[in-house]
């Protein structure tokens, strides 16, 4: 299965699953953070119009530091330009980690040839070719375009939790128990007959119906889960 999940591991062996954010919502908030420095340029123009030459030359200046700064200041100062927050996305480092200031110049200078031949092409060619979803910018700065919260995961945690835990009549290695903890976290992001494709194939061992193979494997990570609390 094709997770959207990058996994570190700390120095002292905690992995740490980090959410990754693809290109679509990537885009979706390049698009508000355009339309926000349209505005501005729109009211920088007409106050500049009024100002002749000197008008002119000012914003020349205005537009060079806008589109250089405006995202590297509010990455590396918020995490993330506004719409990259209302997208509900940030910037980071590889190990999740608060952006760094010129980890944020690095990667928003590679712009220019993520940005070539027109349209993002180079930088959307290269974020398909990872599962981290990474342009050049972020390849060369380390870094990674996260989600700030994962709304699904937590509703599938509620719900998991709602279920009665009920152990396996047969006894679960590590690897087992691991396993279905990935399954089960990954739910949220699979159709309910994928869920059943996939859950099917332990039917057997589970030693029940098809149709309960889904509940009764939740059900066993909510008690894998208790047991290692």
């Amino acid at each position: 299965m094709i997770s959207s999940h990058a996994f570190y591991e700390t120095p002292e062996g905690i992995n740490i699953k980090l959410a990754v954010a693809g290109p679509m919502v990537r885009a979706v908030a390049w698009n508000i953070d355009l339309a926000i420095r349209i505005v501005i340029y729109i009211v920088a123009a007409i106050v500049a119009s009024y100002l002749d030459k000197v008008g002119d030359g000012l914003m020349l200046i205005g537009i060079f530091l806008l589109e250089w700064l405006y995202p590297t200041v509010f990455e590396a100062w918020k995490g993330a330009t506004p719409g990259k927050k209302y997208m509900g996305i940030y910037v980071a480092m590889e190990d999740g980690s608060g952006i760094t200031w010129q980890a944020s110049l690095v990667r928003n200078l590679l712009r220019t040839v993520d940005f070539l031949p027109f349209c993002y092409v180079i930088g959307l060619f290269s974020t398909l070719l990872n599962r981290q979803f990474k342009r050049i910018g972020d390849w060369v700065a380390g870094t990674v375009v996260l989600y700030a919260h994962a709304p699904q995961a937590k509703q599938a945690e509620a719900a998991e939790e709602s279920l009665a835990p009920k152990p396996l009549s047969i006894p679960l290695t590590a690897d087992e128990q691991r396993l279905i903890l990935e399954f089960v976290d990954r739910c949220p992001n699979m159709s309910p007959s994928r869920q059943l494709e996939m859950a099917s194939i332990l039917s057997p061992v589970l030693r029940v119906p098809d149709q309960e193979a889904v509940q009764t494997l939740k059900q066993n990570a909510a008690w894998i889960k208790g047991k290692h609390l």
